[in-house]
């Protein structure tokens, strides 16, 4: 199938790793430049060469903490001249940290906050404009089944991420007339770092004795039996931003082996 990407521009966050590094990957075996950007530059310096040597586009990697302003801004400006305008975004940062309502401090909310949400609000704000302007644009949010059902003891994960997909639901309303769709992907169990810092946490807590027991527990209650891989999620996400997604815009779609329980 072909997707209709070959030659256009895409910037993903967070694009060392997990997610980000796997839509990447996906990205770049569709002949499309990418930009990726992450915190960590030894991470950042070897998706980068992966990047490189999945596909025929160039790659753009970028040292930038997407709650930091004028950082971000000064990446999106060297990915317009160096790769042409962002057609393409992916919004992915790291997850808040576990804990209770007691557990978590006014500090972890404003954390929190900046990264879910400010950061997907600035992002928005510096490149879906020029999407419009050209008649094109795909932006794919990552969130987490949270916003469909509440897990326990992820307080902060359970508030702000619905939030960040009310930004895309509304923002999808305002750009669809102008050819450009936003959506957000809610992923459940997946092998990413993100499960190792809650398999760590619940071990701490004296919940589990060890990893194997919590990925038992979890793949006990998930229909598919397993835990999902980073590229399925990724083969969504380049979907959602190719033309033949056109039609498909404002939406929250799971991939969670079936785990979440809600109708809608």
């Amino acid at each position: 199938m072909d997707l209709g990407l070959r030659g256009k521009t895409a910037l993903v966050t967070a694009g060392s790793r997990g997610f980000g590094l796997a839509t990447a990957l996906e990205l770049a075996a569709e002949g499309v430049h990418v930009a990726l950007c992450a915190r960590g530059e030894d991470d950042l310096r070897d998706a980068a060469a992966a990047v490189e040597a999945a596909g025929p586009g160039r790659v753009l990697p970028g040292r930038v903490d997407v709650t930091d302003a004028q950082a971000v801004d000064r990446f999106v400006t060297e990915v317009e001249q160096g790769l042409g305008p962002v057609d393409l975004l992916l919004i992915n940062a790291g997850g808040p940290p576990a804990g209770t309502f007691d557990e978590v401090d006014l500090d972890q909310w404003e954390t929190a906050y900046r990264l879910t949400l400010e950061s997907a609000v600035r992002l928005c704000k510096r490149i879906v404009p020029g999407m419009k302007d050209r008649g094109f644009g795909r932006v794919v949010q990552v969130t987490s089944v949270t916003v469909k059902q509440h897990l326990n003891n992820l307080m902060l994960s359970n508030v702000m991420r619905p939030a960040a997909h009310s930004l895309i639901k509304q923002l999808a309303r305002e750009s669809a007339a102008f050819g450009v769709t936003l959506n957000s992907v809610a992923p459940g169990f997946h092998v990413t770092s993100a499960i190792d810092r809650i398999v760590t946490d619940r071990i701490a807590k004296g919940q589990a004795v060890d990893r194997a027991e919590v990925l038992a527990g979890w793949e006990a209650e998930i229909p598919a039996g397993r835990l999902g891989r980073p590229e399925e999620l990724a083969a969504l996400i380049v979907f959602l931003m190719s033309e033949r997604a056109g039609y498909v815009t404002g939406q929250i779609i799971a991939a969670d082996g079936g785990w979440v329980q809600g109708t809608f």
